[in-house]
């Protein structure tokens, strides 16, 4: 007897592994725990501040590490555009590859109730026999069918055999189709707007006009219209808590003022698709140091506006005033009253960040210079969050389609409902009817039982 020579099977080509890569649900939550670990971070650590800001309460080191992963900047880093990327390709192969068969599935129209449909809605099937002419009993039949299936039906008849066919609710199954669309149009207005708008802060002086905003990074964009603030207002509870606090602002466009209004928060002024919204208001101070040598020497004087870098006339040393706290808190927890943030930039060391309260010299981390406060002059501004968003519509639109495809999912069940009537040997007339559903089936097994007891009373 010859032995039959086995082939070795083959396993799945490059093609079936790259798309049972995308295809699979182990993507799908690895994706998704990246993209809510990245969602954590990103609140924990403030995205796109100033980097001399970061120098406050990170270190040098820990500041250029950040920026080279990425987390200072997260929502516009490769690896995070990489992970929706991905996430997209997953929505679409996997949208791809349910598709064919759903449709499948809504083309298919079984319309007659034979005996192999017959078998398989033992559970739910009614048979009822009546004394009644057939076309009285179908009549019957398809108005109190219309009561929970308001189409009408379809018929067809075989053998002198009535079929009604009844169906509602087919295309809730493009539910699935609705939902993956509706991520991706989302995505595709995330994207947008990070590619064609951007985000920035700017801070305005009762009085001043400005042009141009900081959208971080040291990126400055500006506008072909200015904002000038006539004027900032804040009124306070009884225990000192800000009660409401507004900014009245005025476009200038060619010199002319276009718009004024009054913004207050959640109530912003658009202008041109640039959205200025009431972020915070507080008071820049402008400071004067004294800077002196480890041996207490006098090096010079500096006058130091708020975030502006100032060379030390006498000193090989340039200073910023970086940050400003009314209420400082000390490592212990107690309160240390007013403090200034001082970044200081030496050719001899990496930029250092200390905190300085005024009435008391503070010290660099090597202790080569010693900083007094000699002159304070605070200037109170309003905070304004500046927005350009062109994909908030697609935003918008995803979020509808989103809303209406889980709608459709949970709320919306594909309906069968067969109904055979024919006549027996006897002349009696016998109806058979039957149904299913795609889910809800409790439900839908109390509405056939409902319509069997009401075709029960046909007389």
């Amino acid at each position: 007897m010859s032995e039959e020579i086995k082939k070795p099977k083959k396993g799945p080509d490059i093609v079936d592994r790259i798309w049972n890569f995308f295809t699979s649900l182990k993507l799908v939550i690895v994706l998704l725990l990246i993209l809510s670990i990245v969602s954590v971070l990103g609140t924990v650590i403030e995205q796109n501040k100033l980097p001399q800001e970061y120098y406050s309460y990170l270190s040098p080191g820990t500041v250029e590490l950040f920026g080279k992963l990425g987390f200072l900047d997260m929502y516009h880093s490769w690896w995070f555009i990489s992970c929706l990327a991905l996430l997209a390709l997953n929505i679409i192969a996997c949208t791809m590859d349910r598709y064919p068969a759903i449709i499948r599935g809504m083309k298919k129209k079984n319309v007659v109730l034979d005996d192999k449909l017959e078998a398989e809605l033992t559970a739910d099937l009614t048979k009822i026999k009546y004394n009644l002419p057939a076309e009285e009993v179908e009549k019957q039949a398809i108005a109190l069918a219309g009561k929970d299936f308001s189409v009408h039906p379809l018929v067809t008849e075989v053998e002198n055999t009535r079929h009604l066919f009844f169906e509602t609710g087919k295309y809730s199954r493009l539910s699935f189709l609705l939902t993956h669309l509706s991520i991706l149009v989302i995505f595709a207005g995330a994207i947008t707007g990070s590619l064609f708008g951007f985000k920035g802060y700017v801070n305005v002086y009762e009085g001043e006009t400005i042009s141009a905003i900081s959208a971080g990074k040291n990126e400055v964009k500006t506008l072909n219209f200015s904002v000038r603030c006539n004027s900032f207002n804040v009124d306070f509870y009884p225990n000192g808590m800000p009660k409401d606090y507004r900014s009245d602002l005025s476009v200038i466009q060619d010199g002319k003022e276009v718009i004024r209004k009054t913004i207050r928060v959640n109530d912003p002024l658009t202008y041109q698709g640039i959205t200025f919204y009431q972020s915070s208001y507080g008071g820049f101070p402008d400071i004067t140091f004294d800077v002196m040598d480890k041996n207490g020497v006098l090096l010079g004087s500096a006058f130091t506006p708020f975030r502006k870098e100032t060379a030390v006339p006498g000193a090989n040393l340039t200073i910023e005033v970086a940050d400003y706290q009314e209420h400082f808190h000390l490592p212990d927890g107690s309160e240390g009253g007013p403090a200034i943030g001082l970044n200081i930039y030496s050719p001899a060391a990496p930029p250092e960040g200390i905190w300085i309260t005024p009435g008391q010299p503070g010290v660099n981390h090597d202790g080569t210079y010693s900083f007094v406060v000699k002159g304070f002059n605070m200037k109170k501004y309003t905070g304004l969050q500046v927005a350009k968003d062109p994909g908030v519509w697609l935003v918008w639109l995803g979020s509808v389609m989103l809303v209406v495809g889980i709608m459709l999912a949970f709320f919306v069940s594909h309906k069968k409902l067969w109904i055979r009537i024919r006549s027996d040997e006897k002349g009696k007339t016998e109806l058979t009817a039957g149904g299913t559903a795609n889910k809800n089936k409790h439900a839908f097994a109390s509405e056939l039982k409902r319509l069997a007891k009401r075709l029960q009373e046909v007389s």
